[in-house]
């Protein structure tokens, strides 16, 4: 598919399902209720998607800001058939666009890394201990990056 037919755009008009059906296609299955993705998306102030020529959600991201001191990401999802396609970077963008100048910190799985690296961010300079409650997986470890 041409990437032209790719769009981007912010809002909060997503529904459930389909961020439910995007977030399986990247085997995030844990907290995908319909109930629990509308609460998601509503707690966050800033989201983007993207979306291909049918419509159908193919890219996410939610993230929130103080305004001054620290912007956080919530999820930064691209579905597994769209990607290395340069959407993860303009959804990235998005959040830059909308919190400029604004230290942003990403909490990523170890396989995403050299995303992020490729974006600009990187690690701390003195390892972050991050500590978690009511995870129930290994897996969900995440390790802290930023980019100021």
């Amino acid at each position: 598919m041409p990437e032209s037919k790719i769009k981007i755009k912010t809002g909060k008009d997503i529904v459930a399902n389909d961020l439910t059906a995007l977030r399986r296609s990247v085997n995030l299955t844990r907290h995908s209720t319909c109930a629990e993705i509308e609460l998601s998306i509503d707690a966050y102030p800033f989201t983007a998607q993207a979306r291909n020529a049918t419509d159908e959600l193919i890219g996410y991201v939610s993230a929130f800001s103080d305004g001054v001191f620290i912007t956080m990401i919530g999820d930064l999802l691209v579905h597994a058939d769209y990607q290395r396609r340069g959407i993860g970077t303009a959804l990235l963008k998005s959040v830059e666009r909308r919190y400029p100048g604004i230290p942003i910190q990403v909490h990523s799985l170890s396989d995403c890394l050299s995303f992020f690296t490729r974006q600009g961010y990187m690690p701390p300079e003195q390892p972050i201990r991050v500590v978690l409650k009511n995870i129930t997986r290994a897996n969900e470890a995440v390790i802290a990056w930023t980019k100021n």
